[in-house]
This record gives structure tokens, sequence and C-alpha cells, in this order.
């Protein structure tokens, strides 16, 4: 306990020590004494805050260069390779493209944006977002939404296919009926004349 009051008491004291530097040096009253034993206790606290901004900096970029580049080159691969083996994999690859474009809504980064796959890692950054990388996202967006919504309407077509041929086996003599009717009416038409 008493190294944690000493503590509090230094801190304290250092604190008032400080107060007093920032008064006199506003005030424009300082000795050269003050200024190099107070300031120097301000200007060595003011780059240790720097360092330690500097070192969480450093760890961000680290992270970055360690974690972050190397899983979004892999889902850009991934990407890469589903947009290749969409037909060969009977449209089954479209399942990671779309899982791609929602997981790059949630952690945006480490999933490339649609487009990013295809421009080489060679290219610097900056000026491959600016010369092919709109281009191919749009182009790759379009793709997706024409694909997406054409199978869609396949799906609806098989299944709307699929209740019909439900409700023919559930009451198939109210269809046989209509299809007599029709071809009735055909034949009667054609030799009447309507």
């Amino acid at each position: 306990m008493e190294n944690l009051d000493s503590r509090l008491l230094r801190n304290q004291e250092e604190e008032r020590e400080a107060a007093q530097e920032l008064k006199s040096q506003r005030s424009g009253v300082s000795n050269e004494t003050e200024d190099t034993s107070g300031s120097g206790s301000l200007r060595e606290r003011a780059m240790q805050a720097r360092q330690a901004l500097n070192i969480k900096e450093q760890a961000k970029k680290k992270i970055e260069e360690k974690v972050t580049a190397p899983a979004k080159m892999a889902t850009g691969r991934a990407l890469q390779w589903a947009w290749m083996t969409l037909i060969p994999s009977f449209g089954l690859s479209l399942i990671y493209i779309n899982m791609h474009v929602f997981l790059r809504w949630v952690f945006p980064d480490a999933f490339c944006k649609l487009g990013e796959e295809w421009i080489p890692k060679t290219v610097a950054p900056e000026s491959s977002k600016n010369i092919g990388g709109t281009a191919f996202g749009i182009v790759e967006i379009m793709g997706l939404l024409f694909i997406d919504l054409l199978l869609l309407f396949i799906i609806l077509g098989v299944l709307g296919i699929f209740l019909l041929m439900c409700d023919i086996i559930q009451n198939p003599l109210s269809y046989i009926g209509e299809a007599l009717g029709i071809a009735w009416n055909a034949v009667t038409g054609f030799f009447t004349g309507k």
C-alpha cells in the first residue's frame, strides 16, 4: 500500500509541477533552470507518448502485413478460382462468389472487392485501383447480377413446373377434360372456319 500511495503522491506532485510550469510559460515568467529541468520532463513525456503512438501504428502495420494482406490475397485467389470454374462446376461456384460479396461487407479487410482479384500484385495499389480495378469491378458486378437473376428465374420456373405437376397428379381429370376441350375447339374451328 505504501508503494501505491507514494506513487500517487509523486504523480500528483509531477502534475502540480507541470501545471506551474505551464502557467509560468504562459505568463512569460520563467527561469532558464526551470525551463531545462521542468520542460525536459514534459518533453520526455511527449516523446514517450509519441513513441507509444508509433508503436501502435507499427503494430497495426505488422498485423496488416502478416495477417490481413495474405488473407486478402488468399480470398482473392479463391474468388478468381470461383469465376474460372463457374461453367465447369455447373454454377455451384456462384455460391462462393455470392458469399464473398456478402463477407466483403462484413470483413472489408479480409476480402477484396470484385475486380481486384485480376489485378497483378506487382502493380502499385494506388494505380491499380484507378486504372483497372473499377472497370473489372463494374463488369463483375453486372455479370454477377445477371447470373443471379437468371438463376432466380430458372429456380422459379422449375418450382412452377413442379407445382403444376403436383396439381396434375392430384386432379388429372380436370386437365384431361381441358385438354380435350381445347383440342375439340381447335378441330371444329378448323372445319367451320372460325
